[in-house]
Order: C-alpha cells, then sequence, then structure tokens
C-alpha cells in the first residue's frame, strides 16, 4: 500500500512538473475569477482571446525561429511595414480587400526569407543582425505611411470585418487565430519540415550530417515568421480602421515573453505550439487581470519583466541540464 502510494506521489510530482505552466493559468484564473466574478464570463474570455491574437500570432512565429536556433528582433517593425502596404492597397486606386489581406502576409514572408537569408547566410549574430534589419524595415514603413494617420474608407467593410467583425458572437480574429495554431501545430508535429527544424536547433552539425539541410530550414523559419507578422500586421490594420506612423512597441516585449514563458528556449530546438498556447492564455489572463485591478501601466509592464526574468531563468537552468 506504501509503495503504491509513493509511486502516485511520484507520478503526481511528474505530472505537475510537466504541466507547471497549465497549473500557474488553473491558479490565476480562479485567483483572479474568485475575486472579480466578471473575469469568468464568456465577453471577458472573448476580450482576452481578442486582445491576444496579434502578440499570440507573432509569438507562434518567432517560435519557429527560435526552435531553429535563431532569434528574431524584427517581427514589429514587419508587422508596421505589412500593415501599411495592405492600408495603401486600401487606398488606392481600385482598392481590392481580398488582394490587400493577402499581399499583407506575402510581403511579411518576403521580408522574413530576406531577414533570415542575411543572418543566416552571413553568420552575423541574429540579435544584432535582426535589430539592424528593423530599423531599416521600420524606416521604410514609417516612409511609406508618410502621414500620422492613414484611415481606411468604411464603406470597405468586407477588409475590415477581417479585424472588426465576428461570428457566432466570437471576433473573427480569433477564427484566424486558432486557425494559424492549428497549422503551426500540424507542421511542427507532423511534417518533415517539423522534424528538421527542431534537429537544426537542437544539433545543427547532427543534423548536417543526417542530411538536412540546416541553413535553407532556418531560413525558412524566418520566413514563417515574417508571414506570422504580416498576418498580425492586416489584422491590426482591420481591427483600428487604419495605420498611424507612431507604431507602439510593446508587442516586441508581449512576444518575447509569451514565447519564453510558453517554454520555446533560446538555445534553440525547445518549444511546443502546447506550451505557446499555454503562455498566450497566462499572459492574456495575467494582463486582463491587472487591467481589471485598474494597476498602473508601468506597474503592468514591471510585472511582464519579472515573468520575463523569471521565464530565462528557467530556460538557463533547464538547459545546463541538458548540457549534463
Amino acid at each position: 500500500m506504501n509503495s503504491l502510494i509513493n509511486n502516485n506521489s511520484i507520478n503526481f510530482l511528474d505530472w505537475g512538473k510537466s504541466n507547471a505552466l497549465l497549473l500557474i493559468l488553473l491558479f490565476l484564473c480562479v485567483a483572479v475569477g474568485i475575486n472579480f466574478p466578471n473575469f469568468l464570463t464568456a465577453n471577458n474570455w472573448s476580450l482576452i482571446l481578442q486582445s491576444s491574437v496579434l502578440a499570440g500570432i507573432m509569438a507562434i512565429g518567432l517560435s519557429f525561429v527560435m526552435i531553429s536556433g535563431g532569434f528574431d528582433l524584427s517581427f514589429a517593425a514587419t508587422m508596421l511595414f505589412t500593415g501599411s502596404v495592405a492600408a495603401r492597397l486600401m487606398i488606392g486606386d481600385n482598392p481590392n480587400p481580398y488582394f490587400a489581406a493577402i499581399v499583407g502576409p506575402m510581403v511579411g514572408a518576403i521580408i522574413g526569407i530576406i531577414n533570415g537569408s542575411i543572418v543566416v547566410l552571413s553568420g552575423v549574430s541574429p540579435l544584432i543582425g535582426t535589430i539592424a534589419n528593423s530599423f531599416i524595415i521600420r524606416a521604410i514603413g514609417v516612409l511609406y505611411v508618410m502621414e500620422t494617420w492613414m484611415e481606411i474608407p468604411v464603406e470597405y467593410t468586407s477588409f475590415l470585418f477581417i479585424g472588426q467583425g465576428s461570428i457566432y458572437g466570437l471576433p473573427f480574429s480569433i477564427y484566424i487565430f486558432i486557425f494559424i495554431i492549428l497549422l503551426s501545430y500540424i507542421i511542427l508535429n507532423h511534417s518533415k519540415y517539423g522534424k528538421a527544424l527542431y534537429a537544426s536547433g537542437a544539433n545543427p552539425k547532427a543534423a548536417h550530417v543526417a542530411g538536412i539541410h540546416v541553413k535553407r530550414t532556418q531560413i525558412i523559419a524566418y520566413g514563417i515568421c515574417g508571414f506570422c507578422a504580416g498576418v498580425s500586421g492586416v489584422i491590426n490594420v482591420s481591427s483600428v480602421g487604419g495605420l498611424s506612423a507612431v507604431f507602439n512597441v510593446s508587442y516586441l516585449y508581449d512576444v518575447i515573453t509569451i514565447a519564453v514563458v510558453g517554454g520555446v528556449s533560446f538555445f534553440g530546438g525547445v518549444g511546443s505550439i502546447y506550451g505557446i498556447v499555454l503562455g498566450i492564455l497566462v499572459i492574456g489572463v495575467l494582463k486582463n487581470a491587472m487591467i481589471i485591478m485598474n494597476m498602473p501601466h508601468y506597474t503592468q509592464n514591471a510585472v511582464g519583466g519579472l515573468f520575463l526574468i523569471f521565464a530565462i531563468g528557467i530556460d538557463s537552468y533547464l538547459q545546463k541540464i541538458r548540457g549534463k
């Protein structure tokens, strides 16, 4: 009997270690729900998901790059640029909402591939290389906007529906978000490219010996990251009905926090869509709770910073264990 209890205790502890982020999410939901009953309403959860769409989609894109062993700090600038492209197409001659919605992500993918090619083929540090590229992308985006506010005409309802419409009471952007999640899960877990991506990030030399084209795999990951930034750019322009040259850079920190909290390693080869989704929900619930509690914006940033530091510390510790 004692051995059975001990085995059950060990199994529970192992499960707890493997699902620590899920337990944190449940704890946050219970704690906030008890003190603020409105937190558990369907409308509030719809708001949490909707407010997490932009950062969540970009976090999924960033996870591909991080799993491959790289890093990208240009996704926020790419989001600005692709949004400006979509907005310009919608206010130009003969605007086509469907064309604008497709071109944005495609331009993002092209930017990502160029960005990845520069970093991967030159051997420059991904951190330095993508920061430099982000300055260039952002400058071009601002020049492309060339005005404080670029507004989408209200009669183009099909384009505005992307960020403002809803189906059965659920914002349409959430459906796009769910589609990106499912597609990413299939790519990472049920495709040859997904296996190559994990192998390239975990051990590039061994992956090369196994016949994997590591550099091409990594460049494609940057293209996926750019594509996701392009999707977010289109949704952002559609949701606010326009675009400002004064871009909110807070997405940069939110996306990195979600990825790292979600278990994607800075050292490559580790990460999952399941973890990313939990990271999105944890950060979304945390932000929503702080808003409900009327916490100042700078305090919210401080809490986010603490989460990021904690997650990086855990990642570094786990990397040491893996190294042993």
